[in-house]
């Protein structure tokens, strides 16, 4: 395919067509699946022609993978913000609505979409299930330990120490409702996430408090 200056006009239709293209494209691997979509139907929801998609994508794993991959690109950005306000916050107000904004994230409708489609296509893609698993999972808990070495109270604490408390604390969240959210239930109610926060905040308190005797972290 010929390759166009980025401010040429035929360079930026052709941009608007793969941005279509991917957006037509992930909709369609979201709520049909990978077996369940099909090249034709990505480009007549994209409305370009058969064989201009084949212009953008070598075929339907090529599309999904790189649908996969921009997924969970946003997981991550959404993963490394977090909550807005927590560098101001007494350390237990801090930790409790950073555990409320995960479980939010981790049951919010592209996330559990992500995940779905990921795990229908484990054995063919392998590797996807890995990065999404990093970009879900992983991501938060890089960087709730990033914030505890930022934190008076817990700087201290040496880089596995706090990795190690990060990953406790995103095991307390996620509790087995994450299963029934992906097969479809519900989630989890406020009070239970609510209760889950509390916890998973108690827990980074109790193992910080040897390192701040007498310091006021509630």
């Amino acid at each position: 395919m010929k390759q166009w200056l980025a401010d040429h006009p035929k360079a930026k239709l052709m941009a608007r067509k793969r941005a279509a293209i991917l957006d037509a494209a992930h909709a369609e691997f979201m709520s049909r699946g990978f077996e369940g979509t099909t090249m034709e139907a990505i480009a007549a929801a994209s409305k370009v022609s058969i064989m201009t998609l084949y212009r953008h994508a070598d075929d339907k794993e090529d599309l999904f993978r790189e649908v996969i991959a921009r997924a969970c690109d946003r997981a991550v950005a959404a993963g490394l913000s977090g909550p807005d306000g927590m560098s101001v916050l007494p350390l237990t107000e801090a930790l409790r609505a950073r555990a409320m904004w995960i479980q939010e994230q981790m049951a919010g409708r592209e996330t559990v979409a992500l995940l779905r489609a990921v795990m229908l296509e484990a054995k063919r893609f392998p590797d996807l299930a890995d990065t999404a698993l990093q970009a879900v999972i992983g991501t938060p808990r890089d960087a709730l330990a990033a914030f505890l070495a930022l934190r008076e109270e817990t700087r201290r604490l040496c880089p596995d120490e706090r990795t190690h408390l990060a990953a406790a604390f995103l095991d307390r969240l996620v509790g087995t409702d994450m299963l029934a959210i992906l097969l479809g239930g519900h989630s989890a109610t406020a009070g239970t996430r609510e209760a889950r926060a509390r916890a998973a905040a108690a827990d980074i308190l109790a193992a910080v408090q040897p390192y701040a005797p007498g310091r006021r972290l509630v």
